[in-house]
């Protein structure tokens, strides 16, 4: 007799895979950056990478007929909303913010996009305890990355007005993938490809001298967690995901990545949390219980939305 998956189960592992692809090449970037690679170099294998992959996919596709079926105009919307142009934007607030801000800033700019456009294009409800989660997870997430007054600069507002664009434009591109209802493999392989012309143009030059300049196996490792993890798992999941979750509680899952990151580098790169991280991050935990919890509870619902 062949296992049978619930889709509440189904959601749940596609989520955490989601999570757990942008928690490691988070980490992996950390790790280059650490070796003296440039983001725009880490940047430019992630959106490079996956399309020596995706190009075919989406030729065979396109001859079968099932790749016309997808609106240039939708997947050029997505390629940059969550391709190359939301990372440059995002990149760019840490040169007047410190890391903490963006950490904080951009998914709560996530949250607040993805909801707003959930309820108005899909007619999700926004409840009470989906706002007192949201709530709880966004304060343990402000312990975790220990957001202070005394990071603050001169040009502070600049870097934070740059995650919150990239927070509106990562939960413009949740919302679309969801309303548009963009098919799995067909849908990763046409924004690959797409984001991947916009990498070579806008990041390609500034990153050549540093891809030359790095050492063969961290290039490597970088390719397989940018380009393999972060440019296609990732993508991937992400659209599966889609099918079983709201955009509400799709638009949290960035909120988690911090959090597993931490719970990753520990014996990745040697940095051992302290208390109030152990605590921020339980707080996430705890609070997207609390928002999720109606729609962990009723799965068929969401599925009537979605058919």
């Amino acid at each position: 007799m062949p296992l049978q998956i619930s889709q509440t189960a189904t959601g749940a592992i596609l989520s955490a895979l989601t999570v757990l692809s942008w928690s490691g090449f988070n980490v992996a970037a950390k790790a280059g950056i650490d070796a003296g690679m440039s983001p725009a170099a880490l940047s430019f294998l992630r959106y490079t990478t996956p399309a020596v992959l995706a190009v075919p996919v989406w030729i065979w596709l396109y001859h079968r007929a099932k790749a016309r079926q997808m609106s240039l105009v939708r997947l050029t919307a997505l390629s940059i909303l969550g391709g190359p142009i939301f990372g440059f934007i995002a990149v760019s607030g840490y040169q007047y913010a410190p890391l903490s801000h963006g950490l904080l800033f951009a998914p709560v700019a996530v949250f607040l996009t993805g909801t707003f456009l959930g309820a108005f294009f899909l007619g999700e409800r926004v409840t009470v305890p989906c706002i007192l989660g949201s709530l709880v997870m966004f304060s343990g997430l402000a312990l975790l990355v220990g957001v202070t007054a005394g990071e603050m600069s001169a040009q502070w507002p600049i870097g934070i007005a740059l995650f919150v664009i990239a927070g509106v434009l990562w939960g413009s591109y949740t919302a679309l993938l969801r309303y548009w209802k963009v098919p799995t493999i067909e849908g990763t392989a046409a924004i690959a490809s797409l984001g991947a012309v916009i990498a070579v143009v806008l990041i390609g030059p500034p990153a050549w001298e540093s891809l030359r300049a790095t050492e063969t196996s961290m290039l490597v490792l970088q390719i397989a967690i940018q380009g393999i993890v972060g440019g296609i798992i990732s993508v991937v999941a992400l659209i599966a995901a889609l099918r079983y979750l709201s955009t509400q509680t799709a638009a949290m899952l960035p909120t988690f990545t911090p959090a597993v990151a931490l719970l990753m580098a520990w014996p990745v790169v040697g940095t051992r949390p302290e208390a109030v991280e152990v605590v921020g991050a339980g707080a996430i935990f705890a609070g997207f219980a609390l928002a999720s919890r109606r729609e962990l509870t009723r799965p068929s619902a969401l599925n009537r939305r979605t058919t």
